[in-house]
């Protein structure tokens, strides 16, 4: 049987998929407490992929500034950029703090049950 080449989405396409994941957990009634440290590592390898994104994102904008991007007027674009910047060292700052909670959230599946709803 032939390999399937892997599908690659458009960014617009996945950046709505994300939104959508995330408004589906911000919506979720409740939660497994035995599920929660796995929620909270998918959280975090998710932030830190967004992290990464967001910073590519910024290299480009840069890197565009005096090439395809030179009729914007260039402090929208350096500010573009620097905010990208930003954004991508709050979400790894972020994932660096939610990782610290995963040994919390399995010791407390330990003594609460694994099967305690949130």
């Amino acid at each position: 049987m032939p390999e399937l080449e892997p599908t690659v989405l458009p960014t617009t396409v996945a950046a709505s998929h994300l939104r959508a994941c995330a408004a589906e957990l911000d919506g979720a009634q409740e939660v497994e407490l035995g599920d929660l440290a796995t929620v909270i590592a998918d959280l975090v390898t998710g932030q830190r992929l967004l992290c990464s994104a967001l910073s590519r994102l910024a290299e480009r904008v840069e890197d565009g500034q005096a090439g395809v991007l030179s009729a914007a007027p260039s402090p929208e674009v350096g500010a573009l950029a620097q905010v990208l910047q930003a954004a991508a060292g709050a979400f790894g700052y972020s994932a660096d703090a939610l990782a610290e909670s995963e040994p919390f959230a399995q010791i407390t599946a330990e003594f609460a049950g694994p099967n305690t709803r949130l």
